[in-house]
């Protein structure tokens, strides 16, 4: 086990989410910004219309398992409901836990083949929850932790203590391997470089009015990958401690009823199906470019049986061994989009040389990629690089060879009169949209939503003060004022008043949404 003591964890993923920030501002939301085009559309231009089938297949086959990685999680809480044992190894060894992934699985496909958009907007009214369960989660479980290790919780020095000793086990466990702040802070750069670097996210700012919108994904970088992280590692800290088990015997599902009980198993569950969810429709949609004639709905389905069965085994409970396996996949990719999008204008090299070209598949592109996917199987192999780090050389890797092969291919050759028709192209399509836009905005006015806006509003105001509830339950916890037990009985109660009065108001918001706009 990596010891990683409590500054290392807390700079280091200071450092990691910041570069994340910043790659995601500078690469995907200029490149958006820029060119007005999803990443699909973009690569169609610079490797080609059958490459990009390819790159489809691929990151298609990746979200499967990133989407298999949430089911599995998520049937962790499940199992500790139906009393399946913890699955320690790679494969299942429990008929319950398969029926629990297989439960999940059907669920999550259902709902993204038939509801997709109904579901994401009720998911994103768990986001407020979700975050107030983190900090409310290792709020209370750090007097548990506290008492099963004999510690004393009396100033933020003794939490400061607790935490260097037992959460991160760099102090405490002499045997750990030493982990560096450049180790912690690479990872987390890694966990989401496949949507910033990779420039899989640059379709969200089409419609932003400039770049500047990338620097709102701090919102979800540090509150996502740096304030959860911490609280998640204080309960498993503390879930370990309580049950005598080491970290690394104990699943999700294990350490969030311990330390929350049935608020925690709901966590579970919400966090894995949102993951899950839209990364299964992505899914379906990049595969459905390879083979057309299939509906979407059929190709979710199908998607949705191969991520099921990638759910049942418990190794898939490790997302971050599946995201980093991502990001891998597609920072050579990202390289070569980087490359051609902001350096070749600069060097006299011409930006789509290969669309001009007429090729179907762009080989200097495909062989960087090859040969940057090489350099990371030769590095795992033979493990002479930390996987914290192998990102970093594969991306200057991808991206010099493709600067070579692309000028040996043509990428300096005069395309000045395709370029002019491209242009003219681009402006005539831009104008249609718009005035389709148009269209679409005056079918949307004039809807008569103040009556039930007032309705939806009263729901979501009752449902934060039932979201406060447990805030103040969880510091009356914290001081001893409230037992753990109580705690978990009233925290899932208030939790259970938030979801069906956030969700009514949720949905009625929804309803009332002008048609051509949802």
């Amino acid at each position: 086990m990596w010891g990683v003591p409590a500054k290392t964890i807390l700079l280091g993923l200071l450092i990691g989410n910041l570069l994340a920030v910043l790659s995601f501002t500078f690469f995907a939301a200029v490149m958006g910004t820029s060119t007005r085009l999803t990443l699909y559309a973009y690569l169609k231009k610079v490797i080609g219309p059958y490459a990009q089938r390819f790159y489809n297949l691929v990151w298609g086959l990746c979200s499967i398992a990133l989407a298999g990685s949430g089911i599995a999680v998520a049937a962790t809480a499940l199992r500790e409901v139906i009393g399946a044992p913890i699955q320690t190894e790679w494969y299942p060894t429990s008929m319950s836990f398969v029926v629990a992934a297989v439960i999940m699985g059907l669920v999550v496909a259902i709902v993204a083949a038939n509801g997709f958009e109904a579901c994401a907007r009720f998911a994103s009214a768990a986001v407020p929850w979700m975050i107030v369960i983190f900090f409310v989660g290792a709020l209370v479980a750090l007097p548990q932790l506290a008492a099963a290790t004999g510690a004393s919780i009396g100033s933020f020095a003794d939490i400061w203590a607790i935490f260097d000793s037992n959460v991160g086990s760099g102090s405490g466990n002499p045997d750990a391997e030493p982990m560096t702040i450049f180790h912690v802070a690479c990872f987390a750069w890694l966990i989401n470089l496949a949507w910033h670097v990779g420039s899989n996210d640059m379709g969200l700012f089409r419609f932003a009015k400039n770049y500047k919108y990338g620097y709102l994904s701090a919102i979800g970088m540090f509150v996502g990958h740096y304030f959860a992280w911490v609280m998640v590692a204080i309960m498993g800290a503390a879930a370990a401690a309580v049950l005598g088990q080491s970290l690394t015997v104990l699943d999700p599902g294990a350490v969030t009823n311990t330390v929350f009980g049935l608020t925690g198993i709901t966590a579970v569950i919400v966090a894995g199906w949102t993951t899950a969810n839209p990364t299964i429709y992505r899914a379906a949609l990049s595969l459905n470019t390879v083979l057309p004639r299939l509906s979407h709905r059929q190709f979710t389905y199908g998607v949705g049986v191969i991520m099921t069965v990638l759910a049942c085994f418990p190794a898939m409970t490790n997302i971050g061994n599946v995201v980093q396996v991502l990001g891998w996949a597609t920072v050579g990719i990202g390289a070569i989009i980087i490359i051609e999008q902001f350096l070749f204008p600069k060097i006299g090299f011409t930006r789509y040389w290969a669309m001009y070209r007429g090729v179907k598949i762009n080989w200097a592109a495909m062989i960087a990629w090859g040969v940057s996917i090489l350099f990371v199987l030769i590095m795992l192999g033979t493990g002479a690089m930390h996987p914290n780090f192998i990102f970093i050389p594969e991306f200057f890797i991808a991206g010099a060879c493709y600067l070579v092969l692309a000028r040996i291919m043509g990428a300096r050759d005069d395309y000045r009169a395709e370029e002019l028709r491209e242009e003219r192209f681009q402006k005539e399509l831009k104008d249609l949209v718009d005035e389709e836009m148009e269209e679409q905005l005056s079918q949307g006015e004039n809807k008569d939503t103040k009556t039930s806006g007032r309705v939806a509003g009263v729901l979501a105001i009752v449902a934060y003060a039932a979201l406060a509830g447990i805030i103040v339950t969880g510091f009356f916890t914290y001081a001893e004022a409230m037992a753990v037990d109580s705690f978990k009985v009233v925290a899932f109660g208030l939790t259970v008043v938030y979801f069906v009065l956030n969700g009514t108001a949720t949905y009625i918001n929804y309803k009332n949404e002008p048609a051509a706009l949802t």
